[in-house]
């Protein structure tokens, strides 16, 4: 019984992952940041500026081709009840005009624009490789 047990755990227990040799594994060292490596964050411009104004009415939501009816209802958004009826119809009013923000397939998805952020750079140190020296046998032996 307990051979069988071990056969089927044998059969389930399985990596799928390619053998790393040493020299190609990459494992954190603590060690003093390098000063190229920092992230720069800059504003270029004032994002207040480029804010569109909100309407006092906000119109009923209208889907569109991204934000369709089925992806607001997936939001749940009011669930709670929390909300008033005004204030539901000015959130979806907002998602609908960032819309272009909200991935929703991978193909959507993007990275910061490099007028905000500088590309992060990981810093590693080089391995070195090192071995067991040899056991000195005396000649006598």
């Amino acid at each position: 019984m307990d051979q069988v047990r071990t056969d089927i755990l044998r059969e389930q227990v399985r990596a799928f992952t390619m053998y790393k040799h040493v020299d190609q594994k990459i494992k954190p060292v603590s060690t003093t940041f390098p000063e190229e490596a920092h992230v720069r964050r800059t504003i270029p411009r004032d994002p207040l500026l480029s804010l569109v104004l909100l309407p006092i009415r906000p119109p009923d939501f209208t889907p569109t081709a991204r934000l369709t009816e089925e992806r607001m209802q997936e939001l749940n958004v009011n669930q709670d009840g929390f909300l008033w009826p005004e204030e539901e119809k000015l959130f979806k009013h907002v998602l609908m005009l960032n819309e272009a923000t909200l991935p929703y397939d991978e193909k959507d998805c993007g990275t910061f624009s490099q007028e905000y952020f500088s590309d992060y750079i990981m810093p590693v140190v080089s391995h070195t490789p090192w071995e067991y020296k040899n056991i000195p046998i005396p000649p006598g032996i």
